[in-house]
């Protein structure tokens, strides 16, 4: 079903849980697994390698330390092949055109939130994908994942109408 799987990192917070949650796919459909890395194009290639090695984490870690990182897990979990990509320009522009070029069963990029009037001026690249992307588009949300129902974490849920009457 998902044999290919584009996922976009950032570094942030958001694409982290994003690459969590499309590793996880690629494990249990044994996908490849494409994290893709958008530079902006005036940087040049030299300049992207050199800034690989320049900690981009709280806890002092490098892109190419966290890409490393996050290829072992996914194989770990799975996936079939895990392929980091770094592409140049503007990230929306960037992903399409790689979309167009190397055809993908399912694209996973976190979101940041933004408000709707944010959103308005800046963009967004998650409603960009999903309103241009030819495949589907997982957008995953901030924080952990929800719990599954029977989970010990999950809420209970009263059964039944609620009467507003006490036994």
């Amino acid at each position: 079903m998902f044999e290919r799987i584009l996922v976009g990192f950032d570094g942030s917070v958001h694409a982290r849980r994003a690459v969590q949650v499309a590793s996880e796919i690629a494990g249990r459909f044994r996908s490849t697994l494409t994290i893709a890395v958008v530079r902006p194009s005036a940087l040049g290639e030299d300049v992207a390698r050199l800034e690989a090695l320049v900690p981009i984490s709280e806890d002092g870690r490098t892109l190419a330390t966290m890409l490393d990182e996050m290829r072992n897990r996914a194989l770990a979990q799975g996936a079939r092949l895990v392929e980091p990509v770094t592409l140049h320009g503007e990230v929306l522009d960037s992903l399409l055109e790689y979309l167009a070029r190397n055809p993908q069963d399912l694209v996973v990029v976190g979101s940041r939130g933004l408000s709707p009037g944010r959103r308005l001026l800046v963009g967004s690249v998650s409603s960009g994908l999903v309103n241009s992307a030819l495949c589907p588009v997982l957008v995953v949300r901030p924080g952990p994942p929800p719990p599954l129902p029977g989970d010990a974490r999950a809420p209970v849920r009263a059964s039944g109408p609620a009467t507003g009457v006490s036994d």
